[in-house]
């Protein structure tokens, strides 16, 4: 785990004392130019709060757990080219982590690292950056990962890992955004994740990969300009529902397992959706309303099922389903002009 190096002129480090038994809190507050704070806790029920108003301030909260009685640390900046850091990490211990990140300005970068082992115990986290060029790296290890982000301006940079059983809020608004989260299941599997980016130029990467018993969920939604998506699923049971609205998006996904399923929707003009669904027992279903449509959907292996509807002009559709010994059902509906349907089924 790496630890901050002060780079400041002031510097605070509070090692927390004990208020009950086993007991830590921990508060800094500091105002103006090059600050640097660090929190250092250990044991249980720990809590620690860091506020700082200025420029090139930088606040670090580590907190190592030994019981159910977890930590929780918050951080909130507000400024220019600030950085946050929290790690909570519970060893080989049961525990639960809660952290919560404010930052406003810009050139802010934001550092998470959460890892609860053993039992039903969860790592929570509640992110918020508003301004230019923020970044976040956020991880979150073992069981019951929730994780809560919201970005608001331009060039933000969002990257998520995940493991566990773990659920992902994402809300982007602005320029230029960017989301890359993977998720990687163990056990039950179970993922979720809500992806939302309104603006111009947005992107969203998600990968996941569910344990033993599969299941992960993906909803992604896309408003604006210039709008691509690329999702990857490597589990069964798993269900994607897409809508983009706006001009010149792109979806490009990729399911593999069994019983999957694909639901969308598309508004705007240049819209293109390209899609493989790879298993048995699979179901597909998009519609997309403007001009310029076009859709590329391949179903592998058995029993699955299709329905593609599209309005608008110079539409065009292509549906393969291969690899068979049962049988396919499809249905492609489009209006307008200039339309184009090919299904193969072999």
């Amino acid at each position: 785990m790496s630890k901050m190096t002060p780079l400041a002129t002031a510097l605070l480090v509070a090692v927390s004392g004990s208020v009950l038994a086993n007991e830590h809190m921990a508060e800094v507050e500091q105002i103006g130019t090059n600050n640097t704070a660090e929190q250092t806790q250990s044991g249980v029920m720990q809590q620690s709060y860091i506020l700082q108003n200025g420029a090139e301030n930088r606040a670090l909260t580590d907190q190592s757990g030994t019981s159910s009685e977890g930590g929780q640390a918050s951080i909130e900046q507000v400024g220019a080219l600030n950085l946050a850091e929290i790690y909570q990490v519970n060893g080989s211990n049961p525990g639960t982590a809660a952290a919560e990140i404010y930052q406003a300005g810009t050139a802010n970068s934001a550092t998470l690292e959460q890892q609860v082992y053993l039992g039903d115990l969860s790592a929570t986290a509640n992110i918020r950056q508003e301004g230019t060029g923020n970044q976040l790296d956020a991880k979150q290890t073992w069981v019951g990962n929730d994780l809560s982000v919201v970005s608001v301006g331009q060039d933000n940079t969002v990257e998520v890992n995940q493991s566990g059983f773990s659920t992902a809020a994402i809300q982007q608004t602005g320029t230029a955004n960017q989301v890359r989260l993977e998720h990687v299941g163990s056990g039950w599997g179970n993922d979720f994740a809500a992806i939302e980016q309104v603006g111009t130029a947005n992107q969203a990467d998600i990968y996941q990969y569910a344990g033993r018993y599969p299941a992960a969920e993906v909803i992604l939604r896309q408003v604006g300009v210039a709008n691509i998506a690329q999702i990857e699923a490597l589990s069964g049971n798993s269900t994607l529902d897409y809508g983009q609205r706006g001009t010149g998006n792109k979806l490009d996904s990729y399911l593999a397992g069994q019983n999957s399923s694909f639901t969308g929707y598309s508004e705007g003009e240049y819209n293109t959706v390209v899609t493989s669904q790879v298993g048995d027992n699979h179901s597909l279903d998009i519609a997309q309303v403007g001009s310029y449509n076009h859709i590329e959907a391949s179903q592998n292996f058995h029993a699955h099922e299709a329905l593609i509807s599209q309005t608008g002009n110079s539409n065009q559709a292509f549906l393969t389903q291969a690899q068979s010994v049962n049988s396919h059902s499809a249905s492609i509906v489009q209006n307008g002009n200039g339309n184009v349907a090919n299904v193969l089924q072999q």
